[in-house]
């Protein structure tokens, strides 16, 4: 198949991370494939010798005029690229590729890492908007593929007649278990963007009532004004940026927190279980999914730092058992090889019905 893959932009972040493997991926399997997103040094550097990238100026992620020039620019590359299947990725890139696949007569799959009108840290219109712009593009999507339940009924109930799939994350896992044991000091990490809808500010809050507990924070992003003071003030607290060295942020922290406002199927979750680390997270997006099999006691309420508390703490008086229950889950279920190999026959089902 030649494909095109689309996504808004090219930064560090789980969907980008879902597009290079997958690309690896099929690239690997003989397919030739080309990738189109709005910018960032990331993804370009990470398919290097691989495929060919294209850099859109005007796809951008919020809302604005931009938008009518990045449909036009989209529209003309993929015209020129003549692929068999565009597969988009990203609220935007979804409508603006499903737009160009309606007016062009070319399938289009969109996999929806969340959808943004569960975001309740957005505004309503915002989030009326889009549930409406979601709703348009599922009746015109030739597949979809979802990464959670709650989204897989979304896609099924506005009136798709595509084909659509759940099709979970997935990491490479060890075939031997960690074996993670407490040590003297209480480590909780958290590992991200730092975007309002991760949760961040409940971290804090957190943070400031557990003195006894040290918080480990990996991640980048512009911290509100808030959130900027409140770092100045956590003794606990330690923040390390960016990590690229994932392993060994794993390695310094005993449980890893997600208590985000909105998720789709995080990678930072199923990658700590990898490493047998319990993980506690808020029940949006796939998490209840992934925890709920673990057990529900990991799951806290949202925007809540006191029920994070207690959650953590129980992660703390069951530890060995909820790590081997994490691990093993992840390696039972969540192999990155079987979500890959489901992505790619999802592709071929649309591109030749």
């Amino acid at each position: 198949m030649h494909i095109v893959e689309v996504i808004t932009g090219g930064e560090p972040g789980g969907a980008q991370r879902h597009v290079s493997e997958l690309v690896t991926y099929l690239v690997e399997q003989g397919h030739e494939v080309a990738v189109i997103h709005g910018g960032g040094n990331w993804l370009s550097q990470k398919l290097r010798d691989k495929a060919d990238v294209y850099y859109l100026s005007h796809l951008k992620r919020q809302i604005s005029y931009h938008d009518i020039r990045a449909f036009r620019a989209l529209r003309e590359l993929v015209r020129n690229l003549s692929p068999d299947i565009v597969h988009a990725h990203s609220s935007k890139a979804g409508i603006l590729c499903r737009l160009v696949g309606w007016q062009d007569k070319i399938p289009v799959v969109y996999t929806a890492h969340g959808f943004v009108f569960l975001d309740s840290t957005r505004s309503i219109w915002s989030r009326g908007l889009y549930r409406f712009l979601e709703t348009w593009g599922a009746r015109h999507s030739q597949g979809i593929i979802t990464l959670s339940e709650a989204d897989l009924e979304f896609a099924k109930n506005a009136g798709s007649r595509g084909v659509i799939r759940k099709i979970p994350n997935g990491v490479a896992v060890r075939w031997n278990a960690p074996g993670r044991r407490l040590g003297l000091r209480r480590n909780i990490g958290f590992i991200g963007r730092f975007s309002p809808e991760k949760g961040l500010d409940v971290v804090l809050e957190a943070a400031a009532m557990t003195s006894e507990w040290r918080w480990l924070i990996a991640g980048n992003g512009v911290l509100p004004s808030k959130l900027a003071r409140r770092r100045a003030e956590l003794e606990n607290v330690k923040w390390l940026g960016w990590v690229d060295n994932i392993d060994q942020f794993f390695q310094n922290v005993d449980i890893v927190v997600q208590p985000s406002y909105k998720e789709g199927f995080p990678y930072a979750v199923l990658d700590a279980m990898a490493w047998g680390l319990p993980v506690v997270a808020t029940p949006v997006g796939a998490l209840p999914e992934i925890l709920g099999q673990v057990d529900p006691h990991l799951l806290s309420a949202v925007g809540d730092a006191g029920h994070l508390i207690r959650s953590v703490r129980f992660a703390f008086d069951h530890y060995e058992s909820l790590a081997n229950a994490s691990y093993e889950l992840v390696k039972a279920r969540y192999g990155l090889e079987a979500q890959l190999r489901q992505t790619i026959e999802t592709l071929s089902l649309v591109a030749h019905p």
